[in-house]
C-alpha cells in the first residue's frame, strides 16, 4: 500500500505501507480507539463503536489480489491531495 500527499504548496510525500504493518496497527485498534474516544466528541463516538477491527484485518487479506487498486483520491479546495493505493 502507498499513500501519496501533495500539499498545496507543492511539497509531495510517498509513504510506503505494508499490509502486514497495517494489519498489524489494526490488531492494536481496539487499544487506539479507547484512546480516541477521549477526544471525539459524545455525538460522533458511535460511529468508532461499530467499527469490528477483525473484519477489517480479514479485509486486507483480500486486497493483497487487487494490486494497484486506488481506496482513496480526495482533493480538496486549497489544492491538498492525498491518494491512498493498493
Amino acid at each position: 500500500m502507498k499513500i501519496y500527499i501533495r500539499l498545496n504548496n507543492g511539497k509531495s510525500f510517498k509513504i510506503p505501507a505494508p499490509l502486514f504493518m497495517v494489519k498489524a496497527a489494526l490488531g492494536f485498534g481496539g487499544f487506539g480507539a479507547l484512546i480516541a474516544k477521549k477526544y471525539i466528541p459524545e455525538n460522533q463516538r458511535q460511529y468508532i463503536d461499530c467499527i469490528d477491527f477483525r473484519e477489517l484485518r480479514k479485509g486486507f487479506d483480500v486486497l493483497r489480489d487487487y494490486k494497484g487498486l486506488t481506496l482513496v483520491d480526495v482533493h480538496s479546495s486549497d489544492g491538498t491531495e492525498v491518494i491512498i493505493t493498493v
